[in-house]
């Protein structure tokens, strides 16, 4: 509070003497301007704090994105991999055909020599036996 706002207050603007006037003016200017003042810091303080909001926010966002593009890159990783799995997989089912098919055809040309070797045996029993008949042994 400045002393003239303890003083009662002022008698009418005309009794007042143009000094006295210019007295009463300069005390309000010179309120106003501590209130501008104050207000003028109370805007910056806030400016401030919404500059210092705003840098979070932009690290924040920049994070973020840093985030998204690492997670997009590891999912496009994980693709790639799981389309050379699938790919892998298809080839070994393939392949396990394949062995499955040519176990198949083994065990059967197994059976046909298995036959015939069990034939050759039995004619050449049989010769032996016409052989010994034979010679009379």
């Amino acid at each position: 509070m400045t002393p003239t706002s303890l003083q009662a207050p002022p008698p009418a603007q005309e009794q007042l003497s143009p000094l006295q006037q210019a007295h009463a003016k300069l005390a309000q200017l010179e309120h106003l301007l501590k209130q501008g003042r104050t207000h003028l810091q109370t805007l910056r303080t806030q400016v401030d704090t919404a500059k210092r909001e705003r840098d979070e926010l932009r690290q924040r966002l920049d994070q973020s994105e840093a985030d998204r593009d690492e997670i997009s890159e590891k999912h496009d990783q994980i693709a790639f991999l799981l389309t050379e799995i699938r790919a892998d997989r298809d080839r070994i089912a393939d392949e396990l055909k394949a062995s499955e098919s040519q176990r198949t055809t083994t065990v059967e040309s197994a059976a046909g020599d298995l036959a015939e070797l069990r034939a050759a045996v039995d004619r050449a029993v049989v010769l032996a036996r016409e052989i010994v008949d034979v010679n009379g042994l």
